[in-house]
């Protein structure tokens, strides 16, 4: 669900935001959860009290990872936030395309159903909002010159 949340502008005045989470896929999270839940179970059969923590802690930091992403859509920028502090701001207005991809390139994105959002003259980042149409239709209301490209199975 998206959050409604103020944010305050630098200038004296708040902007409103809406908060898009990103979608996890199974097809992400469950790998994570097998390689260390093998390798958990290894280790308490070795009794090593150390390495069960460290394993836990490390799992723990992956699942909070792939929960934290979220794209925050103001009046001027899409901001991506990826474990609460590291951020990356695109301004709305330098948004040319937005694309539908599967691409498994490393992303700010816990899912593999992702969008590539092109900018600027050569660049691009891969997102992947749980609610990609909602997402979409709101850059469009402040951006309509923003070109979309979607799979059969999403046109409308």
């Amino acid at each position: 669900m998206e959050e409604e949340k103020l944010q305050n502008s630098g200038f004296g005045g708040e902007v409103k935001g809406v908060v898009y989470p990103s979608k996890v896929g199974l097809e992400l999270l469950i790998p994570v959860l097998l390689v260390f839940g093998i390798g958990i179970v290894s280790t308490f059969g070795k009794s090593d009290l150390i390495g069960i923590i460290v394993q836990f802690a490390i799992m723990f930091a992956f699942v909070a990872l792939f929960f934290s992403i979220s794209y925050e859509v103001t009046d001027e920028a899409l901001t991506i936030t990826s474990l609460f502090f590291i951020k990356k701001s695109v301004p709305i207005k330098d948004i040319t395309r937005i694309v539908e991809s599967s691409n498994p390139i490393s992303a700010p994105a816990a899912s593999l159903d992702r969008l590539e959002v092109y900018y600027g003259k050569y660049s691009s980042t891969v997102i992947s909002p749980k609610d990609k149409m909602k997402f979409i239709a709101h850059l469009k209301r402040i951006s309509p010159s923003i070109q979309v490209e979607l799979k059969k199975k999403n046109k409308k």
